[in-house]
């Protein structure tokens, strides 16, 4: 009798392994291939084939395929069009530099900073000119004082200036870059700048929580002295000098000080596998400029009123797909020359499709931001209570920073704004969830099931609104509100199927966060041992 019970629940549990496999399968195939049909159609309209035609005046930078395709090729994307130039110039040199300094990490460990240092500085001031060298030298100077002083609030006030200073006063301190070398070199300049005020702060504020507890007099004098080295290699370190991602001074120390793996096989493969990903999603990019028109577009807003609303939402679509396209491939490529040196960076951007939480976009398209915002904005608002009135402040201070640091216009100002509200629902839900009468109700009424269909229900308008959001930085306000008023406000057509279309995508999404989550269970089972970080813990917002 135990024996056909135990049979019957063995063979009833292989039913349900099947259903929930089926049931998997059936949405990912929904998700994938309604987004590819939104993205298809919008890719065949009439107003996106015959665009370089229509608006020739927009297409300047519109050129024959080097491909050999038939299509013109979109490079109205200025921010891409400048990264893909100084990738193709700088390549050799990031590889070369990670290359000898994997070598001299193996024979003069202790030279490896001052090497990072005359490396960086050498193809700054070839590349980029002199003036920019000057420029991040200058900068490190001084937070590296600011340190020495060791005011934060000080160092935040001067951060702010260094970040916001053309928005708030409209003088621009590298236009001699400018005039000197040409708009590519002016451009990387610039946005390495920003990122290296971010940098500074970061190593800034890290000596200062560690001051107090180091001796003082000559021996601090010594400490400062070789902090001076390894605060500028860490400030200027070439790999994410422009195309990021943003690493916190502890962790680059942490993973510069660690003793490099042994120059294997696998390590070699495993070196040669990332530059060649890389490349890969390069050409990629390239080939999907030539079919999404998406920039081009956004330069011609009454043609964007002339797309069908299966069209318009490919074009959403569309944006935000390029959009973390750009992102994975500077992340991506400096991680692996970083790899080369033994060096580790923040991981890549994950895909935005497989993200239906606003937390979990902005935790995982820019890794290395989220860290940097989490320890020097998130955690000391929020203390050590974690209470939900000091987390939405907390998430409140955070958008503003992302609000400052992307220029603080009307745009940017409603896309930081959307998200802050997309997390703020996640917060005073998870708080919700804390009381007692939703807890015997889950208890009650709620299995694992259920609780999945709950939260793709829930996740569908949630995924929407970080679409949406998202929408403001990648456009227009025309373009932005137009998408709300015929997409968002066109009830029934097209939002129930578009929320419809989020939900099996909030499935996906859900299926992506348990395989890497078993993942991880099965790289930390017994036997196997994974680096403990002060990283490791759960985001402090919790999903839904």
């Amino acid at each position: 009798m135990a024996e056909e019970q135990s049979a019957t629940s063995s063979d009833q549990e292989e039913s349900n392994s099947k259903q929930r496999c089926c049931t998997r399968v059936f949405h990912w195939l929904m998700w994938i291939s309604l987004v590819c049909y939104a993205m298809s159609r919008f890719v065949t309209c009439d107003v996106s084939t015959s665009l370089p035609e229509q608006i020739p005046f927009v297409f300047i930078d519109m050129r024959r395929s080097p491909y050999g395709l038939s299509r013109k090729w979109d490079l109205t994307d200025h921010e891409w069009k400048e990264c893909r130039r100084f990738v193709l110039k700088a390549w050799p040199w990031l590889i070369l530099h990670s290359v000898v300094a994997r070598a001299l990490g193996y024979v003069v460990p202790s030279f490896v900073p001052h090497y990072h240092v005359a490396y960086s500085l050498l193809f700054v001031s070839l590349k980029l000119g002199l003036q920019s060298a000057a420029i991040f030298v200058f900068e490190h100077t001084v937070f590296f004082a600011l340190a020495w002083l060791r005011l934060p609030v000080l160092t935040y006030a001067v951060a702010f200036f260094m970040v916001s200073h053309f928005d708030l006063f409209g003088y621009d301190f590298f236009r001699i870059v400018l005039v000197r070398h040409g708009y590519n070199s002016y451009f990387v300049t610039v946005v390495a700048f920003y990122w290296t005020v971010l940098r500074c702060l970061s190593f800034c504020m890290d000596c200062n929580s560690h001051s107090e507890d180091e001796a003082v007099g000559n021996r601090r004098g010594r400490r400062h002295l070789l902090s001076y080295w390894k605060t500028l290699s860490y400030a200027i370190y070439l790999p994410p000098l422009y195309l990021g991602p943003l690493q916190n001074y502890e962790d680059f120390l942490s993973s510069e000080e660690q003793q490099k793996p042994a120059l294997t096989l696998r390590e070699l493969v495993a070196c040669g596998t990332g530059l060649l990903r890389s490349a890969v999603h390069f050409l990629f990019m390239d080939l999907m400029c030539h079919y999404f028109y998406s920039s081009a577009l956004n330069k011609a807003p009454h043609l964007v009123a002339r797309l069908d609303l299966t069209s318009l939402v490919g074009h959403g679509l569309a944006l935000n797909m390029l959009f973390f396209m750009k992102y994975r491939i500077q992340y991506g490529l400096s991680g692996s020359v970083a790899m080369i040196e033994g060096h580790r960076l923040p991981a890549p951007p994950k895909c935005v499709f497989r993200s239906y939480l606003c937390s979990h976009f902005w935790r995982y398209l820019d890794h290395g931001l989220h860290l940097w915002i989490k320890k020097y904005i998130y955690l000391p608002i929020v203390g050590t209570q974690r209470k939900a009135h000091r987390k939405l402040l907390a998430v409140a201070m955070a958008f503003t920073s992302v609000w400052v640091w992307h220029g603080m216009t009307t745009a940017v100002t409603f896309w930081a704004s959307l998200s802050f509200l997309g997390i703020a629902l996640e917060v005073l839900l998870a708080q919700a969830r804390r009381l007692d009468c939703l807890k015997n109700f889950e208890s009650k009424h709620m299995n694992p099931v259920r609780r999945r269909f709950i939260k793709a229900v829930l996740g569908s308008p949630h995924y929407l609104l970080t679409i949406f959001a998202c929408m403001f930085y990648l456009a227009d306000m025309t373009v932005t509100t137009m998408f709300f008023k015929r997409v968002i406000l066109g009830f029934p057509l097209p939002l129930v199927p578009v929320l419809v279309a989020l939900y099996f995508g909030a499935h996906a999404s859900q299926d992506a966060m348990d395989f890497e989550a078993s993942g991880a269970t099965r790289e930390t089972a017994p036997g196997r041992t994974l680096p403990v970080t002060k990283h490791s813990k759960v985001h402090p917002v919790e999903a839904l």
